[in-house]
């Protein structure tokens, strides 16, 4: 089977469960939204702000050593030996931060909740060796089906929660009933065993790996602050309403790069590595990936930007528009955010994980600068800087250093592939600062007739890749 067909296989068979999955999560949120206001979505924020920046500590890496090594079983528990402990570790460290992040936000509800959810490390961490097993054998269907299943429980738990107004307990338990139903199913799959081995297990894992964490976990950690820096910053200085609303925006950001980018990049080290030892190949069938997440992003992109309000009051009515101020900017975002969330999977199929960290953290720092000047004035503001600072700062770094220095594009490709999308993009932003939306639509028409003409081909590939032969028929029945 071509590289191409595979990937698609493997894409469709991902996708069409993920997409299922992210849907019915998404159209939940829209049922919850009547029940819980926009203050029980902000006050779980504040928590998930430091609950996710405590997760990164626990998936340093560990699951990228397992799709590109060949090592063993043996292996295998050994790595998930030290997931637990980092677990474990994790854990009692949310545990005595939950007073100094109720300290932090001057808000002292939150220290039984973040004790609470807390409970969610003792099971994330100890996921990562059974997920990454299976995505290294491709088992994608298995892979699919559990995160639907998982879903559909959560979505039942949250509503009843909701109903009987238990508020941001709706938001939280469901997390931790899921987490251990997750690892249930993962390792009845996977058959690891519950044993847990002796303590030089976890030190050899570890040593076989502490180039690997130490280099996936300084990027992950100045990335994610770079990324919910502005959540931080809103919580605390406009409060949990303001942030849940903002966070509400941000979702719509979010959605669809997971739905996405994230699908796709969750194929791509899998399916791209036996193509490593011929680098100009594998650039090859990446750009062409580019060229299709492109495509695919556009359409989402100009509901976002051209019509906002519509898409809020239809979504989460009334009680929610002020969401849509910040919609045509996360639009925006996502024509160009979309491509660059699939580098840093490059990045480690080619062992340039330090080079991904020094990139992400001179990206993440001047990041959460622009961002912190801009919540000064307002959350709008804020938004308004970070995709200013975003096109101008954050996409030429990873272009110059990522695409030419490291992948090794070529001069001609990058700037037909890249100037373009940047040019048209600050455009935009440049009709949306200075309130001229009504003429927004002249950037979004050449946007994407600028699309059709460059990605022409890949569309005509795609067809090509999808229909030719066994086809799609063959595709599902291969699932």
């Amino acid at each position: 089977m071509s590289f191409r067909r595979g990937f698609f296989k493997n894409v469709l068979t991902v996708g069409s469960y993920s997409y299922l999955t992210q849907l019915i999560g998404f159209g939940s949120s829209i049922i919850t939204s009547r029940f819980l206001a926009p203050k029980d979505y902000g006050f779980f924020a504040l928590i998930t702000v430091f609950t996710g920046f405590v997760n990164v500590l626990a998936n340093a890496g560990l699951g990228t050593s397992i799709l590109r090594s060949n090592y063993n079983k043996t292996y295998y528990k050994a790595v998930r030996n030290l997931t637990l402990v980092l677990g474990l570790g994790i854990f009692l460290l949310m545990v005595l931060l939950s007073y100094p992040i109720a300290w932090f936000y001057n808000n002292h509800a939150l220290v039984f909740p973040v004790i609470v959810y807390s409970a969610v490390f003792i099971f994330n961490p100890i996921m990562i060796v059974p997920n990454a097993i299976l995505g290294k054998q491709m088992e994608y269907s298995f892979i699919g089906k559990r995160a639907l299943v998982s879903t559909l429980i959560s979505v039942v738990l949250t509503f009843i929660l909701a109903y009987f107004q238990f508020r941001y307990w709706a938001l939280i338990i469901p997390q931790i009933v899921v987490g251990a139903i997750n690892f249930v199913l993962l390792e009845n799959k996977v058959k690891l065993g519950y044993k847990i081995y002796p303590w030089n297990y976890t030190i050899i894992a570890f040593r076989k790996n502490k180039t690997l964490i130490k280099n996936v976990l300084g990027f992950n950690l100045i990335n994610y602050w770079a990324r919910n820096m502005d959540n931080l910053l809103v919580g605390r200085l406009y409060g949990p309403s303001e942030l849940g609303v903002y966070n509400r925006a941000y979702t719509l950001l979010t959605l669809p790069l997971n739905m996405i980018s994230g699908i796709i990049g969750s194929v791509l080290i899998p399916s791209l590595r036996d193509l490593k030892k011929d680098k100009t190949a594998m650039m090859k069938e990446y750009s062409y990936i580019l060229g299709i997440i492109s495509i695919i992003d556009y359409p989402i992109a100009v509901i976002l930007i051209l019509f906002p309000g519509q898409l809020v009051y239809i979504l989460w009515g009334d009680n929610w528009l002020k969401v849509s101020e910040y919609l045509p900017y996360f639009g925006l975002l996502i024509l160009t955010q979309g491509l660059m969330t699939t580098i840093g999977n490059i990045y480690y199929l080619l062992e340039k994980e330090k080079t991904n960290f020094y990139v992400g953290a001179v990206n993440a720092i001047l990041l959460v600068i622009f961002i912190a000047i801009g919540s000064i004035f307002s959350v709008l503001w804020m938004v308004k800087i970070y995709a200013l600072s975003y096109l101008i700062v954050n996409i030429p770094i990873n272009v110059y250093y990522g695409f030419i220095k490291t992948f090794g594009f070529e001069y001609k490709f990058v700037l037909k592939f890249w100037l373009p999308k940047v040019l048209l993009s600050l455009f935009m932003l440049l009709l949306m600062m200075i309130d001229e939306s009504s003429y927004l639509y002249i950037p979004v028409v050449l946007y994407g007739v600028y699309i059709i003409i460059n990605q022409f081909g890949e569309i005509e590939k795609l067809v090509i890749t999808i229909v030719k032969g066994d086809g799609v028929l063959s595709m599902k029945r291969n699932r």
